[in-house]
């Protein structure tokens, strides 16, 4: 690398999901392998890379008021440069290049192996045309990342791209067909991960149970990886996310209530219940085949925490249909879920259906939605007052320490709050603690005596 890199600070502003994240600890890594100094503010960088998202409208306004901030900082201060990464310029380039013209660099998604290189030629004065950061990421590990998660957890793409086509949604389109990993290189990652310090994986991909549909007859699929993975010494919890339900590999149950390091939890985003809506988002399901899969997850796995995603005002959606979805939220009483608005994406089936509520009705139903899963939410919390159970510390601030247990995902669930007056408990540490109380979304908790 040339020595005009040896001073230069980069700073990298994250936007968007965990699978982003892992994008941002790529170009992060590559960054520090290239020479260059990195630093989290972007006043004191000469370069700044925004990593954007572009799933639904609000986040490319995140997006681009984001560009607009990091421009602005051009003009008015000593920042030399502003590059735009990931889903926005992946998907909508032509339309932020002719809308940010003084963007030195667009880079779609890759591997990001170049983004050294692309900042010289930013530092040099030169316009960065290409879309590329480096080779195409499917099917290949990523063993170059800086974490930017506590050392308690850490996020790991077994495959990138969605086979599914949802009506609503364009991560096909940014992403691609699904491409999974070789499962050796699924567990080289886990290796290395578990060698930084890191106790939890938390596994993120479009479609993480599709894993290995696309390798042929006979390869490795989501049960087998899961399994390899919790063999791996050291790996202290290994976590599910972004299960798809229909086609479930129902192996993995078997494989979860084996290991005791595979946590009884699974994030798998149902989206709705009523058939008519679901066939509308061309799920590929029915309400019945959903209740079914959902209540089979709960024999199968004793004291399974699920977690759902739940769409709301989705063109077909009643007020039928949306009493039908907050029947089933009484009913099947989901111990984690989240949910948003439609969002009309062109170029989906969706986007331009026009049957469907106002945006002012879908906040409504947004807003009464969230209402009657936090009484469900609440009603679990207090169901675990009075229990031990292990405990993951996440973070200490001044005399409490924040951590997770099973039923807690990082960054979408609830923490539990220990006091720890002595400052005896650190980042990274496993304790057994009793809850005391719910507080609101969240547990307090004393270390146990045994």
């Amino acid at each position: 690398m040339s020595p005009l890199t040896k001073q230069i600070n980069v700073a990298l502003v994250h936007l968007g999901c965990a699978r982003n994240l892992i994008d941002s600890e790529n170009i992060l890594g590559h960054l520090g392998s290239g020479g260059y100094a990195l630093t989290g503010d972007v006043e004191q960088a000469d370069v700044a890379i925004l990593n954007t998202c572009s799933f639904i409208g609000p986040a490319r306004d995140e997006s681009e008021a984001a560009i607009n901030d990091l421009l602005e900082a051009k003009r008015s201060r000593n920042l030399r440069g502003v590059i735009v990464a990931g889903c926005l310029p992946e998907k909508f380039r032509d339309e932020v290049v002719s809308k940010f013209p003084d963007v030195d660099a667009f880079l779609g998604l890759s591997d990001y192996s170049n983004v050294a290189r692309i900042v010289e030629d930013v530092l040099k004065g030169r316009k960065v045309n290409e879309l590329s950061g480096g080779r195409a990421p499917q099917g290949q590990g990523e063993f170059l990342r800086l974490l930017q998660t506590p050392r308690s957890y850490a996020y790991l793409r077994p495959s990138h791209g969605c086979d599914h086509n949802c009506a609503f949604c364009i991560i096909p389109k940014i992403r691609g067909k699904q491409s999974s990993k070789p499962i050796d290189a699924v567990i080289e990652e886990t290796r290395l991960l578990v060698e930084k310090g890191v106790c939890e994986i938390n596994l993120v991909a479009e479609d993480t149970t599709g894993y290995g549909k696309d390798l042929g007859r006979g390869a490795a699929r989501l049960p087998d990886l899961v399994e390899a993975m919790a063999q791996v010494d050291g790996l202290k919890w290994l976590r599910v996310m972004y299960a798809y339900p229909n086609n479930f590999p129902w192996r993995l149950t078997e494989v979860m209530n084996q290991y005791d390091n595979v946590l009884p939890y699974l994030d798998i985003p149902t989206q709705h219940i009523a058939t008519p809506v679901l066939k509308r988002m061309s799920r590929g399901g029915t309400g019945e085949s959903v209740r079914r899969i959902m209540t089979r997850l709960r024999d199968e796995v004793p004291n399974i925490a699920l977690r759902t995603t739940v769409l709301v005002g989705h063109p077909g959606e009643g007020r039928a249909e949306f009493e039908e979805l907050l029947g089933w939220m009484k009913e099947f009483r989901f111990e984690r879920l989240g949910a948003f608005t439609f969002s009309p994406e062109a170029n989906t089936p969706s986007g331009n259906d026009t049957d469907r509520c106002s945006q002012e009705e879908a906040l409504d139903r947004y807003a009464e939605l969230m209402e009657l899963q936090a009484e469900i939410h609440a009603d679990f919390q207090q169901s675990l007052v009075g229990k031990t159970t292990t405990v993951l510390i996440d973070d200490t601030t001044g005399d409490t320490a924040i951590g997770r247990t099973w039923a807690d995902a990082p960054e979408v669930d609830g923490v539990v709050k220990i006091d720890d007056p002595q400052h005896n408990l650190s980042t990274g540490a496993m304790v057994e603690a009793t809850i005391i109380s719910a507080d609101g979304y969240d547990l307090r908790a004393e270390l146990s005596d045994s």
